[in-house]
């Protein structure tokens, strides 16, 4: 998703062989250069425990599309997914490019690219009566949460409608 996205930092983090952060716990793979087919048939025949089933919502997510379409290369050419980990592995940028930078949450301290996280900004749109605060772009609203500042009648309204 990241390479088809033209996310060169988020793919440089994933291609690498330990992944993690400062304050964080890294994580190792030693199972990267393995394909996901060899992995579920040796979790089979060493009858281990896997999780094998699929989010009913996840065919149609961004994510099953990239999926689709990595399977289909795959069946063109069967070296797709490696070519793609090793371009990853091998990118390089040039230094006066500026990278995002991977920070933290200002109110649990999870990973984020912006001031609050995710969760955060969902739990603060539920506490406050608004539903559709954390469901779509409203980046430019983060300084007033992080405040703790009221918004305004307009910025209250339209994240109060929710549509069905």
């Amino acid at each position: 998703m990241n390479f088809l996205r033209g996310d060169i930092a988020r793919l440089r983090r994933c291609t690498a062989i330990t992944t993690g952060s400062e304050g964080a716990i890294p994580r190792c793979k030693p199972l990267k250069y393995a394909y996901e087919k060899e992995i579920v048939l040796y979790a089979y025949f060493k009858k281990l425990d896997y999780f094998s089933t699929e989010c009913i919502y996840s065919p149609n997510a961004y994510r099953g599309h990239a999926r689709a379409f990595l399977k289909d290369l795959e069946a063109l050419r069967p070296s797709a997914i490696m070519d793609i980990i090793h371009s990853g592995e091998n990118l390089s940028v040039k230094e006066d490019v500026r990278m995002p930078v991977q920070g933290t949450c200002t109110r649990c301290g999870y990973i984020s690219s912006q001031g609050l996280c995710k969760a955060c900004v969902l739990l603060e749109g539920l506490n406050r009566g608004l539903p559709k605060l954390g469901i779509g772009k409203h980046h430019k609203l983060h300084h007033k949460l992080l405040a703790q500042e009221p918004l305004s009648e307009a910025e209250t309204r339209k994240l109060k409608v929710v549509d069905f």
